[in-house]
C-alpha cells in the first residue's frame, strides 16, 4: 500500500481537481496539513495512558488554535462546518474546533455526512429538533457533482457502499409505494443552524455504544466517553472563557 504521506498529497490532489470543477481555484483552498492517523492514535493514547492527558489535550488545543487562526482571518458572515452527528470522530472535533472558533453573531450551519454505521447518509436523523434546509439541485449542478465525485478515486469503495445502501433503501420503500434513486437521492443537499444551547458533554446518540460504530484504532474501538467528549471540553473550553 502507499505512505500516509503519498496518501495525502493524493487526497489533497483530488480536492483541487474536484474544486476546480466547481470553479474554485487552488489559491482559494487551504490545506491545514493535520493527520487523521495522527488524530486517531492520539485519542487511543488519551484512553489508554491517562497520564498524557494533559499533552494529548493541548495538541488538540493548538489544532483549534491552526484552525481558528485559518477562519477568521477570512472574516466570515456565514460558515459551513460538517455536522455533529457521532459518525465520524474527526469530523465530531473539526466541527467543535469550528464551533470554538467564532463568535455568536457568525451564522455557523452544520451539514451531515454520516452516522449510525452508514445507515443515515447526507441526511439529518428524524430525530433532529433543529431546523433542516434542504435543497434541491438542477440538472447542471448535478452534473457538476457527478464529475466531482469522480474525482475522488480514493473514496471509490465508500461511493459503491453508498450507492449499495441507497438501493437497499429504494427496495424498502418501493413496498411502500415510494420510488427514488440514486441521482434523485444525491440531487438533493441539507443543512441546519448548529443549535447555541447543543451540549458537547454528551454523546451524539446518548449512548457510546451507537457512536462511531466500528471504528477503531491499534485495536481500541473509538469511544465518545473517553476520547472524544474530553477533546471536545478541552476545545470548546477557550469559547467559554
Amino acid at each position: 500500500g502507499m505512505s500516509q504521506a503519498e496518501y495525502a498529497r493524493l487526497r489533497r490532489d483530488e480536492t483541487i481537481r474536484a474544486m476546480a470543477i466547481e470553479g474554485v481555484g487552488e489559491d482559494r483552498l487551504r490545506f491545514l496539513g493535520h493527520s487523521e492517523v495522527a488524530i486517531y492514535k492520539a485519542l487511543v493514547r488519551l484512553a489508554r495512558e491517562p497520564r498524557s492527558a494533559h499533552e494529548v489535550l493541548q495538541m488538540f488545543r493548538d489544532m483549534a488554535a491552526h484552525v481558528g487562526a485559518e477562519i477568521r482571518a477570512y472574516r466570515p458572515d456565514v460558515v459551513f462546518t460538517l455536522a455533529w452527528q457521532g459518525g465520524h470522530p474527526v469530523h465530531d472535533l473539526v466541527h467543535c474546533m469550528v464551533r470554538a472558533a467564532l463568535p455568536a453573531e457568525v451564522a455557523l450551519y452544520e451539514v451531515p455526512e454520516y452516522e449510525l454505521a452508514y445507515t443515515i447518509l447526507l441526511r439529518f436523523p428524524p430525530w433532529r429538533k433543529a431546523p433542516v434546509h434542504k435543497i434541491r439541485l438542477t440538472t447542471e449542478e448535478m452534473e457538476i457533482k457527478r464529475q466531482m465525485f469522480e474525482v475522488y478515486r480514493t473514496q471509490s469503495e465508500g461511493l459503491k457502499r453508498f450507492r449499495s445502501l441507497v438501493s437497499a433503501c429504494q427496495a424498502v420503500a418501493a413496498l411502500g409505494g415510494k420510488r427514488f434513486g440514486f441521482e434523485e437521492y444525491v440531487a438533493t443537499e441539507e443543512f441546519g443552524p448548529v443549535p447555541a444551547d447543543r451540549d458537547y458533554s454528551r454523546s451524539p446518540h446518548v449512548m457510546d455504544f451507537l457512536d462511531y460504530i466500528g471504528d477503531d484504532c491499534d485495536g481500541m474501538p473509538i469511544r465518545f466517553s473517553r476520547m472524544v467528549a474530553p477533546v471536545a471540553s478541552a476545545i470548546l473550553a477557550r469559547q467559554r472563557a
